[in-house]
């Protein structure tokens, strides 16, 4: 992938590039892809957290899961769907809930990285979580040169759409304008993905969803890059 985004950007001298470095190219693949997963919530995994304790009510997660992006359902151990709610209807629901004792019977996601829960278990208590993931992330080009993006094959050519306008933002002006129907191909791809995901979602019973795209105003974003 990385000899043909050199490929398009008119840069593969002989398989050597006279420009760009084939470990940008490498990087940018890697940035599209992960904004890939997270407009999409495409990936995702279960893993049971058995790291709830009493007198805790938040937990950062990234310090257990490094992939961590978001909660989509939370489960007692094999038992009961836990409801979703902001901290503040935590607080309208219990003033003292973060030492509320007893069964997990809710819980609060916050940003990337902060989960609460309430209640707090008394003995020892697991949850199933399913949680959105990052992708693999690929190797270095040069040492790695025929690994594949974690992201379906039928999306590729997407990230390579969206890489170019990445990387010719260095050169700015006209050069870069011209890359950016890529970038429309790229964002295509990403709503096509989200809609199925969307709908997957809905139909697992989820508690989040991929963010709505179709009116997000590109314009602002392209400007801030073509400005620097």
């Amino acid at each position: 992938m990385t000899d043909r985004a050199l490929e398009r950007l008119g840069d593969a001298v002989g398989g050597q590039s006279s420009y760009y470095d084939p470990t940008e190219v490498g990087r940018a693949l890697n940035c599209l892809q992960n904004l890939f997963a997270f407009l999409t919530l495409c990936f995702e995994t279960t893993a049971t957290f058995s790291l709830l304790t009493n007198g805790t009510a938040s937990y950062n997660m990234l310090a257990t899961y490094p992939d961590w992006i978001l909660p989509l359902r939370i489960r007692l151990h094999g038992g009961a769907k836990l409801k979703t709610s902001r901290l503040n209807d935590l607080a309208a629901l219990d003033q003292s809930w973060r030492a509320a004792a007893g069964t997990p019977q809710r819980y609060s996601s916050n940003g990337f990285d902060f989960l609460s829960f309430y209640k707090q278990p008394t003995t020892s208590t697991s949850v199933d979580i399913t949680y959105a993931q990052t992708p693999a992330q690929l190797p270095s080009p040069v040492l790695s040169p025929s690994t594949t993006p974690s992201i379906p094959v039928e999306y590729h050519q997407a990230l390579i759409d969206g890489a170019i306008p990445l990387l010719r933002a260095k050169e700015g002006g006209d050069e870069w304008q011209k890359t950016l129907p890529g970038w429309d191909r790229y964002m295509a791809a990403v709503n096509k993905m989200a809609t199925y995901v969307r709908n997957r979602n809905i139909e697992q019973g989820y508690d989040r969803m991929p963010p709505e795209l179709v009116r997000f105003d590109m314009s602002g974003l392209t400007n801030q890059v073509a400005n620097g």
